[in-house]
């Protein structure tokens, strides 16, 4: 079946196909080569162009003609009871060269607009109809369609006819363009014609044996090849073909410059890389010829040739050690040694230059030791070890230095204790501490060169003696200028100073300790009793016991004097604190009262405790207390119901409401218990005092207490009251449900056969906003029963 199908659908497919074929038939098709010539004597666009091409276009003689041909056909197709319209132009160029210094502009010149009239021409050729065509642009890919249209025609009129008249081939925009485009290319290429020469006589300025100028040779010559890079681009190459026609031989002669450039940067790299050997050379010459200067010079052009050329190193580390720089001398010496790839020869005169430099070190360090000079030696000897031994491949003779080192340390140490001895011979006792400290100091970090610091420490002793001599004597003539704070202070410091450094003290000094000491004790017991008497009683119990303490460390215990001033001033500091304990009780007495005229017990009972403990924490003071005592038992029953509520209060704020709610409760049981109604203090029920609160979960939480408590019509207002305060949805579903199941147990338990559809109406009344309550109470109901 469906064999037969494909059959049938490929027959009509064919019969369509040989009908359509039928019906197409050719009624006229002409086709014909074309000619036509523009002048750029007569044509407006070509003028200008011309002249631009060098025809100078003042006399017809001097004219620029370009012969262009094409193709044009004319073509009538019938399909049908249509007539299909077709002109075209196509392969339109221009027949001859246009040269303009050698290079051909007939593809640039080749015309790229068309307009003409076609006529549709019928019986005796007559004209039924015109098409227009005006500023056409012409296509160098294909034919250019003049028209391309169809026609109704019922008749069987095949004799038509298409004409082409009026036409006219020219150039545009287009053609003005690509010519200047291609001349701004013809004239680039003669300039790099140009460029190219001058850069072949630049090369030859570019001289590798120019060794003095050598670096300025390099720089020029990478400025010409930049050049080279730019006189010939891909654009040009391209556009103007010149792998085609390259009448000046440009691409070749650039590829044979290039290699020329290359040829020269090699013998300046061959030169730079002679270079450093050639001006080690000249400077070794006249080096050698006493001319130190000019040698020095060529070495340091060698080393900036290039920095490792180790020769050149050495012999500039010579010069310097010749002239007494010992310093650059051994730092460019070391670097030759530790860091460069040196040859053997040069490495072997490099670590005899070490061993003189060493040694001229070691020769400096003796000669300064013998003038006395003792930091400067040091300081060479030191320069000599540390040189050595920054040397790995050098072998060191520390016997050198060391002697030396000892030598300068001993004599450094014996100046210090010079210094200090003419200072404490002048008696500039400050000036002699420090150097005896230093002294002592530098012979601690030097044991392996000074033996001991007995000299130092010996002469920190008779320093520190005269120090202690001038103390005693400032404090006798302190004692005697009745200034007795400044004479203990003097002595205080010699007593400690003489203790620290083991030295001899004066005899009665410890007398004279106590003589200083007694007045500045009765100063402060006079001092400590105006504060007892202002009511500061810190800062007099404060001096109170540094009395004690002076008293005890000047063994001025048993002086009667003192002892009975000091007794004064403790009554005075007891006597004033047991006023001010009296006065703290009576004051928290009195806000107790107050607070109990205003009802306020709790409060009163904590104010009443106050008074209490001021009077037992002076219990020397002999403060009754019996007032405050018998008030406290007075109020106890209404302060203890306050402080109930107060905790109940507090459990809310902490969202601890079933607390809260027991709490409360205990309240209620105590102010019954306490009769403390009789005090003119009101309770309000826990029902009553819940609808008047704001906390939602506090009233939630006494809800399900009265639902649980068998208190229907409580649990219920509480609910209607949480709906007023716009309980949250879900939380009051919640509790309705749970106080619904709550009374539904207890009414079940009651009476199981009660109505308790009934029931549950009568708890809600109805109330849509407590339908969830109604439910939970029925469906409960029904489970229980």
């Amino acid at each position: 079946m469906k064999a037969s199908l494909l059959s049938l659908l490929l027959v009509s497919w064919l019969f369509m196909g040989q009908l359509a074929g039928a019906q197409s038939k050719v009624l006229y098709d002409q086709n014909r080569l074309e000619t036509v010539t523009i002048s750029s004597f007569t044509d407006a666009t070509l003028g200008p162009l011309a002249h631009g091409l060098g025809r100078t276009n003042t006399n017809r003689s001097g004219k620029l003609v370009l012969p262009v041909e094409f193709e044009q056909q004319e073509k009538i197709t019938r399909e049908g009871d249509q007539l299909v319209l077709t002109a075209t132009v196509k392969n339109v160029r221009v027949r001859e060269q246009v040269l303009f210094r050698e290079f051909d502009f007939a593809e640039e010149l080749t015309p790229a607009v068309v307009q003409a009239k076609i006529q549709l021409l019928g019986r005796e050729d007559r004209v039924l109809q015109t098409f227009d065509v005006s500023g056409k642009n012409v296509r160098l890919d294909g034919p250019t369609f003049l028209v391309q249209t169809s026609v109704t025609d019922t008749s069987t009129f095949t004799g038509y006819k298409l004409r082409v008249v009026e036409q006219k081939i020219g150039l545009s925009g287009e053609n003005v363009a690509a010519v200047q485009s291609r001349l701004a290319l013809i004239k680039r290429y003669y300039e790099a014609d140009a460029r190219l020469a001058q850069l072949s006589r630049d090369l030859q300025a570019v001289n590798p044996n120019d060794i003095d100028h050598l670096d300025l040779q390099g720089r020029r010559l990478k400025e010409l090849e930049r050049e080279l890079d730019r006189v010939l681009d891909s654009r040009m190459e391209r556009e103007l073909a010149l792998d085609r026609h390259d009448p000046v031989q440009l691409r070749r002669r650039v590829k044979d410059l290039d290699h020329r450039f290359r040829e020269r940067r090699v013998a300046l790299d061959q030169m730079w890389a002679r270079l450093p050997e050639i001006y080690y050379n000249r400077g070794l010459e006249l080096a050698l010829n006493g001319n130190a200067r000019g040698g020095r010079e060529f070495f340091e052009r060698a080393v900036q040739a290039n920095p490792a050329f180790a020769p050149a190193h050495l012999q500039l580390a010579r010069l310097d050690f010749k002239a007494g720089f010992l310093k650059e001398a051994g730092q460019r010496t070391r670097t030759l040694l530790n860091s460069m790839q040196v040859d053997p020869e040069t490495y072997r005169f490099g670590q005899e230059l070490a061993l003189d430099i060493q040694n001229a070190y070691v020769r400096q360090g003796e000669q300064l030791n013998n003038q006395g000079k003792y930091t400067q030696a040091l300081a060479q000897f030191e320069e000599a070890r540390d040189f050595c031994r920054g040397i790995s491949s050098l072998r060191c003779r520390p016997e050198l230095w060391e002697e030396g080192i000892i030598f300068a340390k001993s004599g450094i140490y014996h100046n210090l204790l010079q210094d200090g001895k003419q200072a404490l011979s002048q008696r500039d006792l400050a000036q002699a501490e420090r150097w005896a400290r230093e002294a002592q100091q530098y012979a601690r970090n030097n044991r392996t060169a000074i033996d001991s610091d007995a000299a130092a420490t010996t002469l920190m002793q008779e320093v520190q003696q005269q120090v202690y001599l001038g103390l005693m004597s400032q404090g006798r003539k302190a004692l005697q200028g009745k200034q007795h704070a400044a004479a203990l202070q003097a002595f205080e410091k010699g007593k400690s100073l003489a203790a620290d450094f083991n030295l001899k003290a004066e005899p009665g000094t410890d007398q004279l300790l106590r003589q200083a000491a007694r007045p500045v004790i009765l100063e402060k017991i006079s001092e400590g009793q105006l504060q007892a008497s202002t009511n500061k009683l810190p800062q007099a119990r404060s001096l109170a016991a540094e009395i004690t303490n002076l008293q005890v460390r000047y063994n001025l215990v048993n002086d009667k004097e003192l002892d009975g001033k000091f007794r004064a001033l403790s009554q005075g500091i007891f006597s004033q604190e047991c006023a001010n304990a009296q006065q703290e009780y009576d004051r928290f007495y009195q806000r107790a009262l107050q607070l109990s005229s205003g009802r306020q017990f709790a409060q009163a009972a904590a104010e009443l405790d106050k008074a209490l403990a001021a009077a037992k924490g002076n219990g020397g003071c002999a403060i009754s207390a019996v007032a405050a005592e018998v008030e406290l038992a007075r109020i106890d029953g209404p302060a203890h119901y306050q402080e109930l509520l107060l905790k109940a209060g507090e459990h809310i704020r902490q969202n601890h409401m079933a607390q809260a709610v027991k709490v409360y409760l205990e309240a209620g049981q105590h102010y019954d218990a306490a009769e403390v109604a009789r005090f003119g203090v009101g309770h309000a029920p826990l029902l009553t005092f819940a609808l008047g609160q704001e906390n939602k979960a506090f009233v939630a939480e006494v809800a399900k207490h009265a639902a649980n408590s068998g208190d229907a019509p409580g649990a219920v207002d509480l609910v209607k009251r949480l709906v007023s305060l716009k309980y949250s949805k879900y939380n009051l579903n919640q509790l309705q449900e749970q106080v619904g199941e709550q009374l539904a147990t207890l009414d079940a338990q009651a009476n199981p056969k009660a109505d308790y559809k009934q029931l549950a109406n009568t708890y809600t009344g109805g109330s849509k906003e407590l339908k969830k309550l109604n439910k939970a109470y029925q469906k409960k109901f029904k489970k229980l029963t």
